[in-house]
């Protein structure tokens, strides 16, 4: 396998490895950014979601959008040419911006806690609906990474099988 080709390798691997944790590991808890799926938890519930939103994770979903981004640097000496690195750009630029979002969704859980703890379940409707709209933000931006990968694709750069 060529050095270009094992770029690609973990280019698509660490694309895998988010989109995996994004479904199993954080996806299951993004049901929580509803009053009315909260109000069917314990207040102790509610603590430990909040509080494994912010300890683990945001901060695991934020290294596999760094892993994406570290691969992607790690591929950019094997673009042929300036038109496909400034698209690789796009793509590590795109981790960035994504890692801002999640970076204010922790933020944001934090605040939605002290909210909590302080005024209860009714008070926290702002911060649920802030952490909605930063989702799909968030969701919106990664879909956007299959248009850097198509454009990748008509400049000639061919995935290699995931299977070699």
């Amino acid at each position: 396998m060529s050095e270009a080709e094992e770029g690609w390798q973990r280019v698509l691997n660490a694309f895998d490895e988010w989109i995996y944790y994004e479904s199993s590991e954080f996806g299951p808890y993004t049901g929580y950014f509803s009053l009315e799926n909260l109000r069917d938890l314990t207040h102790g519930e509610r603590i430990g979601w909040m509080h494994s939103m912010y300890d683990e994770f945001i901060p695991g979903r934020v290294e596999k959008c760094r892993d994406a981004a570290v691969a992607f640097e790690d591929f950019m000496p094997f673009m042929p040419d300036p038109e496909t690195r400034d698209v690789v750009q796009s793509m590590i630029d795109l981790t960035q911006v994504i890692e801002e979002a999640m970076l204010s969704m922790s933020d944001t859980i934090q605040k939605l806690r002290e909210e909590y703890e302080s005024g209860g379940l009714d008070e926290i409707v702002p911060y649920l609906s802030d952490l909605a709209e930063i989702e799909e933000n968030i969701r919106h931006h990664m879909s956007l990474f299959s248009q850097g990968f198509t454009k990748l694709r008509g400049m000639g750069l061919e995935m290699p099988d995931m299977d070699s």
